[in-house]
């Protein structure tokens, strides 16, 4: 909710339960949406959605690069500080850091199949609940009070898109994979710079949605969709 707010406090409006359910073109340009609650206009309208983002530019007749996988996560009891850092393990595609309330918060590795439902599925809880015993055999006896899933947009080569597309006013802001939460404060930046001006902000040239057709990928080697074939 720390982004919502600064967001709120600098002029955005935020308007929650309305659901986009087309974009509307004309002549090639964007000029608004359709949600839930009616018509919204606009001259730019920015795709920046997460796990969602095919379905959205669907709306707008694109096919994108970008697979949707799920990431679980779990929280155990409050326990008495033990890690007072991230601690990664990156054999067993583990992480685990503790909360200001002692809970162990904890996870792992994508559930390897496309998906948009927000939950994972058993094999990959035993798989992280094996890792975590592998690093930290002491924390066998937590209880784990809660888990939920994430959708991830996973880009070919782990690297995101920010980028124009062929609809005149339209922008792209995807494939973030497992960073695009912690990614946000550039990510916007480079993003309100694009649309602004038109043209990409410099630390962002490369990221460009047709480098996956001309073959000037990004190899950030072990994060993308498909890791194990990097």
């Amino acid at each position: 909710w720390g982004y919502a707010r600064g967001a709120d406090q600098r002029g955005v409006d935020l308007i929650q339960n309305c659901e986009v359910t087309g974009i509307e073109i004309q002549a090639g340009k964007v000029v608004g949406v359709q949600t839930t609650r009616g018509s919204i206009r606009a001259k730019k309208v920015g795709i920046v959605v997460a796990g969602r983002s095919s379905q959205v530019a669907a709306m707008a007749g694109m096919r994108l690069p970008i697979e949707s996988h799920i990431l679980q996560a779990f929280v155990t009891e409050g326990l008495k500080p033990v890690i007072n850092h991230v601690i990664s393990f990156g054999m067993g595609h583990f992480y685990i850091s503790q909360s200001d309330k002692g809970g162990l918060v904890f996870g792992g590795d994508l559930d390897f199949y496309a998906s948009y439902a927000s939950r994972g599925n058993l094999p990959m809880v035993e798989h992280v609940m094996e890792a975590g015993m592998t690093l930290m055999p002491m924390i066998g006896r937590a209880k784990v009070l809660r888990s939920w899933g994430g959708i991830m947009d996973m880009s070919p080569d782990g690297s995101p898109v920010i980028d124009k597309t062929h609809v005149d006013g339209l922008f792209l802001d995807c494939g973030w994979n497992y960073g695009g939460f912690k990614a946000v404060p550039a990510s916007g930046w480079c993003m309100a710079h694009l649309m602004a001006t038109g043209e990409p902000h410099e630390v962002a040239r490369k990221f460009r949605l047709d480098r996956f057709a001309t073959g000037h990928l990004l190899d950030e080697e072990g994060t993308g969709s498909q890791h194990n074939l990097h």
